[in-house]
């Protein structure tokens, strides 16, 4: 375990200024991650940059934080605000960022530089499906197959795909990573199709009684 490293001091605009810009809002987070305790625990050592890592707040609630790229600042926490601010990232992201630069200040570096090896499957909201992120441009054979060059998976049925890609073992995959997003998106995708079914279903039975089928 660790705590996040104390980082120069950020200056940051009048709290009572309500006319913050995107950077303003970044640079609070990461104010409070200075500020802040955390405990932080990686939860695969093979991968000390991007890996998914337990940050532990002084309050004691603990969130899990995915790094997938350092240089496009793609990040994901379980936390709230990361959910529904819009900024990509959080008071736990950026506490684990300065932890991470800290402790492995080169291997930081040359991973905020050359980008990350691994593939990285994420909910792809835009288009209701996934995508595969390529880090480095190469992909095992098996699973490429699943996916178009740009990263948009090809037609068919997501959760085939994803059982048959669980199915790899780490010597043909070793560096796929599913998103800790998959599950809550594949799970509020379910109920979507749910309410939908459910609708369809209460305006078959409205039609039927008013045109006296039932």
């Amino acid at each position: 375990m660790a705590k996040a490293k104390k980082a120069p001091q950020i200056e940051l605009p009048s709290s009572h200024d309500w006319r913050t810009t995107d950077e303003d809002e970044i640079n609070r987070r990461r104010a409070r991650a200075q500020t802040e305790e955390f405990r932080i625990v990686n939860t695969d050592a093979r991968h000390p940059i991007f890996s998914n890592f337990r940050v532990q707040s002084g309050s004691g609630l603990t969130y899990l934080v995915e790094i997938r790229d350092l240089r496009q600042r793609q990040f994901a926490c379980e936390c709230v605000d990361f959910r529904i601010n819009g900024l990509g990232t959080c008071k736990h992201v950026e506490a684990l960022l300065m932890h991470l630069q800290a402790r492995f200040k080169r291997l930081f570096q040359a991973a905020a530089k050359s980008g990350t090896p691994r593939l990285d499957l994420v909910p792809d909201p835009a288009n209701g499906s996934v995508r595969l992120l390529n880090g480095n441009g190469s992909c095992p054979r098996a699973i490429k197959a699943w996916f178009e060059p740009d990263g948009t998976f090809r037609n068919g049925h997501v959760e085939e795909m994803l059982e048959a890609l669980k199915q790899l073992s780490a010597s043909e995959a070793p560096e796929l990573r599913l998103s800790q997003e998959l599950d809550p998106w594949l799970q509020a995708r379910q109920r979507a199709t749910e309410r939908k079914q459910l609708r369809r279903e209460y305006e078959l039975k409205a039609d039927q009684w008013r045109t006296g089928a039932l």
